[in-house]
């Protein structure tokens, strides 16, 4: 089968969006699929080692100021010679951007069915562009459902995601499909020695650590862990907080720290892939996390792929990963003293956090790139009315 994926975000961009088409992407290839992805230029360094199945086509494009690595380029049908030269049989789009209304673009012409992904509450990330208002989340809406319209099929990776759509007007064809991770990659430790290394080397003690990893921004309510975090370590001197990521919140959370005397404990790692980020995750004995605008949450089932228990805040997309009491607690507020209570429960009971920790890897399992990607195939299969 020929498959074109259209993205306004692709690696070396760091995010759950572009993640998920990458990883989409190279299954598809590996199982000997023809794709191509359609992207916007980026002036980082580019993929390697995608394999003679893959190829990354990139449109002109400028940065987006109003966001962080955002790019920004005008759909005037610069992939269709591409893409028709490509006779893709299916096209993909995971954005409702530049590149989505590309894709619309050669579906359209080329008589071809589109398939679109969205990932993403949109309505809980206004505030970053100052458009946090009632009427601004209503016409954000309308704006990704008209767009969706488009659409032959839509997918979203989560249930909760799915049902907000249907709430707010969308009336065509709509699947929850799970977004994929790579559980050979990310996945328990394998050696106590190399644990201890990398906690020598970037924690500087041997104390229990908690582990947060995302986008460091306002949404993903980072304070109220570090607030959790200092009542712990009242009673846990040699406790460590981990975070993972980069974003707008950092400045404001290392004043929080310093606020609080953390300065020596808590500890922002940047940005980490690849093997970086699974040992970065490996070092964790608990994964922590309150946000509450989740549409599926990589992170936190990145982290159950490495074995961690999980205590988070039980709202939108994390509580169909999160099983209270079998991988981990729930929180259904982001109530500071439930959230501490039920993160010294693991820390303290040897027994419980290993049972938390093999459930975690059994769960994320099925979220396995490999058994994703093969339903993927299928709904392909389903609206291409083939085999291939």
């Amino acid at each position: 089968m020929k498959i074109a994926i259209f993205t306004d975000t692709f690696p070396p961009q760091v995010n759950g969006v572009a993640n998920v088409a990458f990883d989409s992407a190279k299954e598809l290839a590996d199982m000997g699929h023809q794709v191509r992805v359609f992207t916007l230029s980026n002036p980082k360094k580019k993929l390697t080692g995608l394999g003679r199945n893959l190829k990354i086509e990139t449109v002109p494009s400028l940065p987006a100021f109003v966001y962080p690595d955002l790019r920004l380029t005008i759909p005037l049908g610069f992939t269709l010679r591409k893409l028709k030269k490509f006779a893709p049989d299916v096209i993909h789009t995971h954005t409702p951007f530049a590149m989505g209304w590309e894709s619309v673009i050669g579906a359209k012409i080329l008589r071809v069915p589109l398939v679109g992904s969205h990932h993403t509450f949109f309505d809980h990330y206004l505030k970053h562009v100052k458009l946090d208002f009632s009427y601004a989340k209503k016409l954000s809406w309308k704006y990704v459902i008209k767009f969706y319209e488009e659409c032959d099929l839509l997918l979203t990776p989560s249930e909760s995601l799915k049902k907000a759509f249907v709430q707010n007007g969308f009336k065509k064809k709509i699947v929850a499909l799970p977004n994929p991770i790579n559980t050979d990659l990310f996945r328990p430790v394998s050696s106590g020695s190399k644990k201890l290394k990398l906690k020598m080397e970037e924690l500087g003690n041997e104390g229990q650590t908690l582990v947060h990893m995302g986008r460091i921004s306002y949404e993903k309510n980072v304070a109220i862990l570090i607030s959790v975090f200092a009542e712990l370590k009242k009673k846990n001197k040699n406790l460590n907080f981990v975070i993972v990521g980069s974003g707008p919140e950092i400045p404001n959370l290392k004043k929080l720290c310093a606020k609080k005397k953390l300065e020596n404990s808590v500890f922002f790692l940047g940005i980490k892939k690849g093997k970086q980020l699974v040992e970065s995750l490996q070092i964790g004995d608990v994964f922590v996390t309150a946000s509450k605008s989740e549409t599926f949450c990589l992170s936190v089932l990145e982290a159950m792929a490495c074995g961690l228990p999980v205590v988070a805040v039980g709202k939108k997309g994390v509580k169909e990963l999160v099983r209270d009491g079998e991988n981990g607690f729930l929180s259904f507020s982001d109530d500071s003293k439930v959230l501490t209570e039920r993160i010294n429960e693991i820390l303290h009971n040897k027994t419980l956090s290993k049972k938390f920790a093999l459930n975690s890897r059994k769960i994320a399992l099925k979220y396995s790139r490999k058994k994703i990607v093969t339903r993927l195939k299928k709904i392909y299969e389903e609206v291409t009315g083939s085999s291939k």
